[in-house]
């Protein structure tokens, strides 16, 4: 629709509202603009500035406020209050106004009416972690240790930045390892292993043993290394049955193949290294380094359809037990370990043997099987006969070679290791 003016002094009267209604709005414009310009130089005389240029904008009054409260040459706390009240009342629905109000207010000793604040940017910023960790603290400081760890549990839940100084917190808050573990330890499993590991730190072995139930209960899914660490604890403390505990929840959670021994007594796991080698727990464990290599071979093996072959690069006069796994035993029972091993170009005159050693006291028990060298025709059969001392409960089943004292004594060459086994030795009828 066109609206056609009758005379010029309507015309110039609607010009003249334009352009009053443009200068009015580029005003407006310019004065927000440059309000904007001098809170970012963030000085107390930019900052009041731009407050009387916009005192509108609650962005302004909490900078100022802060300013007031924090900055020790413009150090004032009555005006500070003043101006994150202002920022409050302009924007109430900034929990940041209303978190910054609170923390005054709570310096000024006005607790009841700090608290308020903190739960208003509480309701506004359900779970934002750094809100959280402040709102927890106050309650913390003010013996509310329920409400303290309501609060904690959220910034855990959704960040791992304050991880172990809440840990900490909480063991110094209360020394009740089941209830940080039922009231502030969130069901994320991040959260709980990095409290596995600090519970672990600390030598809680309890306590490290309810968190891993919980873990292991848990239906969210998670990789087998990351219990790597809480199994060579449990074995290096001597704590055989929980670590036991901890293989067969992995077992049972279907995240290690190996986890039982073969059938027919064989105590080692996957000794037909026809599974994959998981590098954890009582598992086969392979250490590399420089001049020493070992892997699964598809193509040469004593039964179908892998052996473990160990190369060596002629480098070094390897001294070495890196191929190993740990293995329970009775004490003062014997045994037989039995294993089959073929050599290729194996130079030096210490080769490649099995050892079995005490896990803990190799003094108790360390013994050799005759080592390799050359090249076989066939596969030999390496043997260790021993009985477990009174005290030794954990072996180490090792393949091993021994450094050399010749002069040629840099060890080069192939060794495959097969269907080895340790089986209780038969025992022996005492005679009538």
């Amino acid at each position: 629709m066109q609206f056609t003016f009758k005379n010029s002094l309507v015309k110039r009267v609607s010009i003249a509202l334009e352009v009053a209604v443009a200068a009015a709005l580029l005003a407006w414009i310019s004065k927000t603009y440059i309000a904007g310009m001098w809170a970012r130089k963030s000085t107390l005389n930019k900052l009041e500035l731009a407050v009387r240029l916009d005192p509108g904008d609650s962005a302004y009054h909490l900078q100022l406020g802060r300013l007031f409260e924090y900055a020790v040459p413009e150090l004032d706390t009555e005006r500070g209050i003043q101006h994150l009240r202002r920022a409050a009342d302009l924007n109430p629905y900034d929990p940041q106004a209303w978190l910054d109000l609170g923390a005054a207010l709570e310096f000024q000793g006005k607790t009841r009416e700090a608290e308020v604040c903190l739960r208003r940017a509480d309701y506004l910023a359900p779970n934002l972690p750094a809100f959280h960790w402040a709102i927890g603290n106050f309650f913390l400081l003010h013996g509310n240790v329920d409400e303290a760890f309501k609060h904690f549990k959220t910034v855990l839940a959704g960040s791992s930045q304050y991880n172990h100084i809440l840990f900490s917190i909480a063991w110094r808050a209360t020394g009740n390892g089941e209830r940080i573990l039922r009231e502030l330890i969130p069901n994320n499993l991040s959260t709980e292993f990095d409290y596995l590991y600090y519970v672990l730190a600390q030598n809680q072995y309890s306590e490290a043993q309810s968190v891993w139930t919980r873990i292991a209960d848990s239906s969210e899914s998670f990789q087998a290394p990351q219990a790597s660490g809480y199994l060579d604890a449990l074995i290096a403390a001597h704590r055989l049955d929980e670590a036991d505990q901890v293989w067969s929840d992995l077992r049972r959670k279907g995240l290690v193949e190996n986890a039982q021994a073969n059938p027919g007594q064989n105590l080692v796991l996957n000794g037909d290294f026809e599974e994959n080698l998981s590098n954890i727990g009582f598992d086969w464990r392979i250490k590399l380094f420089e001049g020493f290599y070992a892997s699964l071979d598809d193509t040469t093996y004593h039964s179908p359809t892998h052996a473990l072959l160990i190369q060596f690069s002629g480098k070094r006069n390897l001294d070495y037990r890196l191929v190993w796994q740990f293995v329970r035993v009775t004490p003062k029972r014997s045994y037989e370990l039995r294993a089959f091993a073929k050599t290729e170009s194996i130079t030096t005159d210490s080769g490649p043997c099995l050892e079995i050693r005490d896990a803990y006291e190799p003094g108790r028990l360390d013994k050799f099987s005759e080592g390799l060298t050359g090249s076989t025709t066939g596969w030999n059969a390496l043997t260790v006969d021993f009985t477990a001392g009174p005290k030794t409960d954990l072996i180490v089943v090792a393949v091993a070679r021994r450094a050399s004292r010749k002069i040629d004594s840099l060890i080069a060459g192939k060794v495959w290791v097969d269907d080895l086994r340790l089986v209780p030795a038969p025992e022996q009828k005492t005679a009538n």
